[in-house]
């Protein structure tokens, strides 16, 4: 079933169901959009822990957030019924003309379709199908996230050449001022975790590279959850720096504005390293192995990138000739 394009699209729903770095990726959506239709209110439809970020996508008016109970985020307690139902009723009462599914399960795209918006765009997936307008030939595993992404805007007659994700770091306002306060001018950002351990570079070659820059005059702020941060501090000997659930009140709205200050980002193929890209932070993104070839860092800041076959062959000396690689601190 395919539905035509509204003449003049008055809204457009960006539905972005995933997790951090996924939304990120959805940002590359909306200056295209947005040059296409003017005139047209732009929102995104998120999960509830990605919301402060969402809120930082150029373009945006509005967040519906709420967390699908079959899609949770590894680190959040399975959400219940009512959130998704109460989201589900404000979509429907804002009459979107279209709804762009950046990532379409079949209870996703089962859910939108409930809404009753008449356009439905989504890459095909396993039972998605008939709950789309405009189904669109599936993702192909090895080719860049926003090219792929892109694909979602040609039924709308847009084309985006050379996507970009980015965010707008003046929407945290008065955020990133408290956050100055709590920091030094001059800092590197590490996040040295990911959601799946056995490929994470050990937190051992990590503060040896902590320790280098701090030589330079550059403290490190540690990003990561409460219960990584802890088995750093616990198990690891580091340079005296700061971390991210003591600046302000730890929240992922407070470190993204203090990720928006950084002098340069290095960290695991995973949320933070795209939201720093984002924001135009100088990022080095360390695959080990991840899949580089479609989510290596494509944001609007300066990027380099180590790809190896497991962690065991990274080592402090490698991340450390990328960090100078950006030739932004000499060496001493």
């Amino acid at each position: 079933m395919t539905a035509p394009l509204p003449a003049k699209p008055r809204r457009i729903l960006i539905v972005a169901l995933d997790n951090l770095g996924d939304l990120v990726f959805a940002s590359a959506l909306t200056p295209p959009l947005h040059a296409a239709f003017p005139d047209a209110t732009i929102d995104v439809w998120s999960k509830t822990y990605t919301a402060p970020v969402a809120r930082l996508i150029p373009h945006v008016a509005s967040v519906i957030d709420a967390d699908p109970f079959w899609s949770v985020a590894p680190h959040l307690p399975r959400p219940g019924h009512w959130p998704i139902i109460r989201a589900l009723g404000q979509v429907r009462r804002r009459h979107y003309d279209v709804a762009l599914l950046t990532n379409a399960p079949w209870r996703t795209a089962a859910a939108v379709a409930a809404c009753g918006i008449p356009m439905r765009v989504a890459l095909e997936r396993r039972r998605n199908r008939p709950f789309l307008t405009h189904a669109l030939p599936p993702e192909q595993a090895h080719r860049p996230v926003l090219a792929e992404q892109a694909r979602l805007l040609e039924p709308m007659g847009v084309t985006s050449r050379e996507p970009r994700y980015a965010l707008e770091a003046g929407r945290l306002g008065r955020l990133i001022g408290s956050a100055a306060a709590d920091l030094p001018a001059r800092f590197a950002a590490f996040h040295p975790f990911a959601a799946v351990r056995d490929r994470c570079v050990p937190l051992g070659e990590w503060t040896q590279v902590a320790f280098a820059l701090q030589a330079r005059g550059v403290p490190v702020l540690w990003i990561g959850m409460p219960h990584e941060l802890a088995e750093l501090r616990s198990s690891y000997t580091q340079p005296r720096g700061y971390y991210s659930d003591e600046i302000g009140d730890g929240s992922l709205a407070v470190t993204t504005a203090a990720l928006s200050l950084a002098s340069v980002f290095v960290g695991h193929d995973s949320g933070p390293l795209h939201v720093a890209g984002a924001l135009g932070v100088p990022v080095v993104g360390v695959f080990a192995p991840g899949q580089p070839d479609r989510t290596f860092p494509q944001g609007v800041g300066p990027s380099r990138m180590i790809a190896a076959p497991s962690p065991a062959s990274i080592d402090a000396a490698s991340i450390q000739r990328e960090l100078d690689g950006l030739g932004l601190f000499s060496a001493t």
